[in-house]
């Protein structure tokens, strides 16, 4: 199997391909996800020696303010291009298995792979957004149902992979006559696989299918607990990432002054209770319901992801105490990447090669 990375604790950049990132506001630092700045922070966090880029899929555009709001860049064709322009980090794309047929997956997912050499991932979601199912024309499944979609759908991707000839498919959803899909991915090895689900249901469908799982972080309070107990459910080392959002700035009061005028001052109320109706809506079962009614603040600034804020010491400690939990790593949005990414490169990573938590990255010649 194929290993996104070395490093202890992994860093990955969250949700460049959506304008606005994840924060919902009106600041003017608002992010631009035009494609000359995507492929700046790719190269950025490439350079920089992170993990991994991971996009967001969403489809249905959100109420609020921001003129821009629910704009993506498609985060296949967005993966392919970001291979082309990077050297070493690890690209996924995010799919919804019931907007797209698993034989076209499987080929569009095999030439990034080429492209990239073997450093594509897939992320595989069920979807949970009404809106989106109501604009592709379909039925939105209940929750487990997805999941049962889900599970014959990623069948389907990896005999698509792994088989040279073609056979026929004929499950519950899907009866297929003499499918292939040739080339085999790069190297001979399928693409990692991820899997975003906190649910009972998502977990089971990660520990049998995906390669990792991303989960919801709603505090650090209890949270070794539960990863020890994922993993033991799961009956196997399997490794954990979680999404969350960082401000840092060079002093603490620097960094909450900044979240004020990002948050209080500028923040997208309108867009953030769009998130809380569409995205944490009908048939979520990864959040609490109570939680999400207290989160409006943490929606504006992250879009419900865990919160990682402070100066570089206080943001260092806190990538620790994840890692301490078991986190194997984190995939991070920021309001504004390119603004912003400097700060975690020179003075948050060096900070967790000290600690032992991620090796120096190797650059230049001796990269190549």
């Amino acid at each position: 199997m194929r290993n996104i990375s070395d490093n202890t604790f992994q860093l990955g950049v969250f949700a460049p391909n959506m304008w606005g990132g994840l924060t919902r506001t009106t600041a003017e630092q608002r992010w631009q996800a035009t494609w000359d700045n995507n492929v700046a922070v790719g190269k950025m966090a490439d350079e920089a020696g992170m993990d991994f880029l991971l996009p967001l899929a969403q489809w249905s555009r959100l109420k609020g303010q921001a003129q821009t709001d629910g704009h993506m860049l498609e985060a296949l064709s967005w993966a392919a291009g970001m291979l082309a322009q990077t050297e070493r980090i690890t690209v996924f794309a995010t799919v919804h298995t019931p907007f797209l047929h698993p034989l076209f997956a499987a080929r569009q997912a095999v030439t990034c792979d080429h492209i990239g050499k073997g450093r594509f991932g897939l992320n595989i979601v069920s979807g949970s957004a009404e809106p989106d199912f109501q604009m592709f024309g379909t039925p939105m499944r209940d929750h487990d149902e997805r999941y049962a979609y889900t599970e014959e759908w990623t069948t389907l991707l990896k005999r698509l992979w792994q088989e040279p000839e073609p056979f026929d498919f004929h499950g519950e959803f899907f009866h297929l006559e003499g499918v292939f899909a040739r080339p085999a991915p790069y190297g001979g090895d399928r693409p990692v696989l991820i899997s975003a689900g906190s649910s009972p249901t998502g977990r089971r469908f990660a520990a049998r299918h995906a390669d990792s799982l991303f989960m919801a972080i709603l505090s650090l309070e209890g949270l070794a607990d539960q990863i020890t107990a994922t993993r033991a459910d799961a009956g196997r080392a399997l490794p954990m990432y979680g999404a969350g959002h960082v401000i840092c700035r060079k002093t603490r009061q620097e960094t909450e002054e900044y979240y004020h005028y990002i948050v209080h001052e500028k923040g997208d109320q309108e867009a953030a209770e769009e998130v809380r109706r569409t995205i944490f809506g009908k048939g979520q079962q990864s959040v609490p319901r109570e939680v999400i009614d207290r989160m409006t603040e943490r929606l504006i600034s992250g879009g419900g992801t865990f919160p990682i804020k402070g100066d570089p010491d206080d943001v260092a400690q806190t990538f620790k105490q994840l890692s301490d939990a078991g986190l194997t790593g984190m995939a991070v949005a920021m309001v504004n990447y390119l603004d912003d990414l400097p700060i975690l490169r020179d003075e948050v990573l060096p900070r967790l090669e000290r600690m032992g938590l991620r090796n120096t990255p190797v650059t230049g010649a001796a990269a190549s």
